[in-house]
């Protein structure tokens, strides 16, 4: 009997199916408040005086309403997503709530409860992202297993050299120079990120996985040796790794036949990344 093939997680087809299907909230890993701590962290740590929070992949997660009571203003949390099926549900949810709120609190009916960005976006292409998302201005990014996702696509064909680079001087290569390079979809991501975050901002990632960022190991090949693609390690430093909702295994009985199955220990990784000094520049725009 052949077996299902796995998710197609690079799909905005898919993501769009899966929040069509079911419109009710989900949250991946852990309760919405499972980041606060480090939120608190990242938060305090900023200079910003109303530092500004990007949610990346928030699908129909209540983090995103969560996220509101760590701010001033619900303008300073922009979530974004592959779908825009979430994004919709996400706007619509936020609407109906605060503006039900704000009714009953006796605000006029007339004016609108003040809301969070939405965006849709592909985090793989950093056009996508620019056109939502101004350059060095956000002080956190939460992730809650987005970067899992992201790690089970297939690796990018990019150009290289990659329009982004750490030298506003690299030369524009002409395009019959040019090439198309497969690069992972992590160490990708996280440059595009790089490029829309400030020095000093904390990237908070939530996932199942011992090694989600070994792509920040400067030693690795994630970008061969040569290539003009910037190293990830020159990006974003790895400054704190914590493991969360450590619950050991557990024995379950069968009513019928007295059989035991034991439930595995579940280990969840919360991974901070901090925003090196490096800067970014997109290729020729000095010319």
């Amino acid at each position: 009997m052949p077996s299902n093939p796995p998710p197609s997680f690079g799909s905005q087809a898919y993501w769009d199916e899966r929040f069509t299907s079911n419109m009710d909230p989900f949250d991946w890993l852990e309760e919405p408040n499972a980041l606060d701590p480090y939120l608190v962290d990242a938060l305090d740590s900023s200079h910003a005086g109303k530092p500004e929070i990007l949610h990346i992949g928030c699908g129909t997660s209540l983090l995103s309403l969560h996220l509101r009571s760590h701010v001033d203003r619900p303008g300073q949390i922009h979530n974004l997503d592959y779908s825009d099926v979430a994004i919709q549900i996400g706007k619509a949810r936020e609407e109906e709530i605060y503006q039900y709120q704000s009714q009953h609190k006796g605000n006029n009916q007339g004016t609108h409860a003040p809301c969070m960005r939405w965006d849709v976006v592909d985090l793989l292409d950093y056009k996508s992202l620019l056109r939502a998302c101004s350059r060095a201005s956000y002080s956190v990014v939460v992730d809650k297993s987005t970067s899992d996702a992201i790690a089970c696509c297939d690796d990018i064909v990019v150009p290289v050299p990659y329009p982004i680079a750490s030298r506003s001087h690299d030369p524009m290569q002409l395009s019959s120079s040019a090439s198309q390079e497969p690069i992972h979809p992590l160490a990708v991501m996280a440059v595009n990120l790089a490029l829309v975050t400030k020095p000093g901002a904390r990237w908070i990632a939530l996932s199942y996985s011992q090694d989600r960022f070994d792509v920040l190991d400067a030693a690795s090949d994630v970008v061969p040796k040569g290539m003009m693609f910037p190293h990830p390690a020159d990006l974003w430093r790895l400054i704190e790794r914590r493991e969360i909702d450590d619950v050991e295994s557990q024995a379950q009985v069968d009513e019928k036949d007295g059989s035991v199955t034991y439930r595995p220990k579940v280990c969840n990784i919360v991974y901070i990344l901090e925003r090196t000094n490096t800067p970014l520049f997109v290729r020729g725009e000095h010319i």
